[in-house]
């Protein structure tokens, strides 16, 4: 037998496995923006990470509501607090995002609540800039018909 070769009994790699290792080595960031875009990924196969997906011309107004979904999900699931505040700024810049480039608002919060969230995200230093500079655009935007 060659010992290149796998023997008969040696399992085989999965390659779905393969794929989420190699996914996994390929992250060097906090646990907190990993499992972001490990579902921002289930999302948008594509994207680099959640700020890419959410500030994307080509992310769809359906795409960005998924992602908002998905992130509202994780600001009241996560185990801990940064994974908490990260899904709460991302869950903002979703649906700043469908207002700056949609004229959509994919949120029923009251205005005031989504002024909030913007105001927070925007003045947070520790996001991108670009992803607060949306926050700001869309505190700018009058808020059309709710459309969640």
């Amino acid at each position: 037998m060659n010992p290149s070769e796998p023997s008969p009994r040696q399992p085989q790699p999965n390659s779905a496995l393969g794929d989420t290792l190699r996914w996994a080595f390929e992250l060097d960031q906090s646990p907190a923006l990993t499992g972001a875009t490990w579902i921002t990924r289930e999302i948008i196969p594509a994207a680099r990470d959640p700020f890419d997906a959410i500030l994307a011309q080509s992310t769809s107004l359906d795409a960005l509501r998924e992602l908002k979904n998905a992130y509202k999900m994780l600001r009241t699931t996560s185990a801990t607090a940064s994974e908490r505040s990260l899904a709460a700024r991302l869950y903002a810049a979703t649906i700043a995002a469908a207002l700056v480039r949609y004229n959509v608002a994919i949120s029923t919060q009251s205005s005031s609540a989504l002024a909030r969230a913007f105001t927070e995200l925007m003045d947070d230093e520790a996001m991108p800039e670009r992803l607060r500079d949306i926050a700001s655009l869309a505190l700018n935007c009058q808020p059309p018909q709710e459309s969640a």
